[in-house]
């Protein structure tokens, strides 16, 4: 049994994001999350120049059987990460998610929170995924992880969202925010051109904190050698 697999639910639409197949891409995101064993589950799958290239990256991807039922096959892993590949996320943030997942010993749903509204039916209190029916103050983002452990009590779901309700009624759900990090559900039959440009707007404004501070970083590193040298010339 390995420690952790990605089980990636994928697109059958052919879209792409960013210039990537939207499958391809949910793989090269678990592989810089440090989940290099990738399991696709639907009808379709990257194709072999896709399956190569993530290969280059470290990824080892396989497609994976088990008819409507989600888990019905599952990973052989410790640890098992459910994504959903209209998913756009980022590394850190699956990261953060298994952490949550390995510290409470639970399973963990990553979340945008926000205000209490109707449209929403994820509630969120004390960290915890406590209601997917009704009102809300949250919104489910695609990725459910979950110890290995927890799989016999979804055998019979046929979706994420029926996992990710039987779970939060046993109160084994944690909920893992993305607060300021970039994070959107594509819709399955809508146009991505909107979200494309939200995420390249957001790259650059992390590209540019990120630079603002190595800047500081560097000008407070050289504070105290400046303060040396002035008082050696006093």
């Amino acid at each position: 049994m390995s420690p952790i697999a990605a089980l990636i639910l994928a697109d059958a639409t052919g879209r792409t994001f960013a210039g990537m197949d939207l499958n391809e891409r949910a793989a090269l995101v678990a592989s810089d999350a440090g989940i290099h064993h990738c399991y696709f589950k639907g009808p379709r799958l990257p194709d072999l120049a896709g399956m190569q290239r993530l290969r280059e990256r470290g990824a080892f991807t396989l497609g994976i059987l088990g008819g409507p039922r989600l888990f019905a096959s599952v990973p052989n892993a410790e640890l098992i990460v459910v994504i959903d590949a209209c998913t756009i996320v980022d590394g850190a943030l699956l990261r953060a998610a298994v952490r949550e997942s390995i510290n409470s010993g639970r399973a963990s749903l990553l979340v945008d929170l926000g205000p209490h509204r109707k449209d929403s039916l994820i509630q969120v209190q004390d960290g915890r995924v406590t209601s997917v029916m009704g009102d809300g103050n949250a919104t489910n983002c695609g990725v459910l992880v979950m110890p290995q452990s927890l799989v016999a009590r979804l055998r019979t779901v046929h979706s994420q969202r029926d996992a990710v309700h039987r779970l939060a009624k046993a109160d084994l759900l944690a909920a893992v925010t993305t607060g300021d990090r970039f994070c959107r559900v594509l819709d399955r039959s809508g146009s991505v051109a909107r979200i494309e440009r939200e995420y390249a707007r957001s790259q650059r404004g992390s590209m540019f904190r990120a630079m603002a501070l190595r800047v500081a970083s560097f000008v407070e590193a050289m504070s105290p050698r400046r303060n040396e040298a002035a008082q050696v010339y006093e």
